[in-house]
């Protein structure tokens, strides 16, 4: 897995705004840009024209989307080649560095700092090939747009781990599809303050399951970053050992991974946490090894009554 990367990602951008060009200052150092082709004539795998305008419009007379969702003059430009970026990266295998990120964002909404959905994008062009994808959405967020773009598809399989309560609030156990999509939700609501351990345990547990049942031609991974400890807009305590093992555990079950960059607010510890989880994928050695944290008795407790009530809702979709 390799990177794509351009700067037209960094001229998105607001003052004081926690999403920010700053999170790609590390990769913009080193890494070569991509040549990218407007991607806008992606946008309508998800989205109506009339949306389309509206993100353009706000872009143009810098606007804000919503009340921490900006637009400046290269906002849609941006938008419109993270869309290309993440279709590159589907056909690669690579990782799309790219801003705005998406998974907020559903088909007819921008929000959560999220203008267009950058991998459901990718996605549903896999989908309309005639593709099955999975979705692993680590994002410390619920990103309550992908799972809304594909509730009722049995297509792909969205699974996102994220803490809850937390914004946008979607997320809980019983949100697991409609119609020919029930039982192709699966979300894993964690406590705030869950550990690696607790976190490690169900992705071990569930990844193995959806390879053998569900069987995706691709995975996706919506690569969020806010479920450090270091990060300032959430309570999760995972380390870079998590995502390292996260990319190692992907790679052993799966032969095509590309990825979409989504959240991650920690300017010291963002390239470090992406890079250790491309270094997983890639099988070479961790860089940035922490110390593993554990999750206290209460945290835990709680989680594993949650993991029980997944079971429950899932077991007639699948055998857990």
């Amino acid at each position: 897995m390799q990177f794509i990367y351009n700067k037209i990602f960094l001229k998105h951008e607001e003052s004081k705004h926690p999403e920010c060009p700053e999170r790609l200052a590390y990769f913009n150092k080193d890494l070569k840009e991509t040549k990218l082709e407007n991607g806008e004539k992606y946008l309508n795998l998800v989205y109506n024209k009339g949306h389309i305008k509206l993100i353009e419009e706000h872009s143009k007379k810098e606007l804000h989307l919503d009340e921490d969702t900006y637009a400046n003059k290269y906002s849609y430009e941006a938008a419109c080649c993270a869309a290309a970026a993440s279709i590159l990266a589907a056909k690669e295998n690579n990782f799309a560095l790219v801003r705005p990120p998406g998974h907020h964002a559903t088909a007819n909404k921008a929000m959560g700092f999220c203008l267009f959905n950058n991998i459901a994008i990718a996605v549903q062009n896999l989908v309309n090939r005639g593709k099955k994808v999975l979705i692993v959405d680590f994002d410390g967020h619920h990103g309550n747009g992908t799972q809304d773009i594909f509730y009722n598809s049995d297509k792909v399989l969205y699974l996102s781990t994220h803490q809850y309560p937390a914004y946008p609030g979607t997320g809980w156990l019983e949100e697991f599809g409609e119609g020919k999509g029930k039982g192709f939700t699966i979300n894993i609501p964690m406590p705030p303050y869950t550990g690696d351990d607790s976190f490690l345990e169900i992705l071990n547990e569930l990844i193995p399951i959806v390879k053998k049942q569900f069987d995706p031609d691709v995975v996706a991974a919506s690569a969020g970053f806010d479920a450090h400890h270091s990060d300032p807009l959430l309570q999760l305590n995972l380390t870079t050992n998590t995502f390292y093992e996260t990319g190692r555990l992907l790679t052993k079950n799966f032969k095509n991974i590309f990825a979409c960059l989504e959240g991650g607010y920690n300017l010291d510890f963002l390239h470090k946490n992406i890079l250790d989880l491309v270094n997983g994928i890639n099988k070479k050695p961790p860089q940035f090894p922490e110390q593993t944290t554990t999750s206290d008795i209460d945290v835990k407790n709680d989680f594993n009554i949650r993991i029980k009530l997944l079971k429950e809702n899932l077991r007639n979709y699948w055998k857990l």
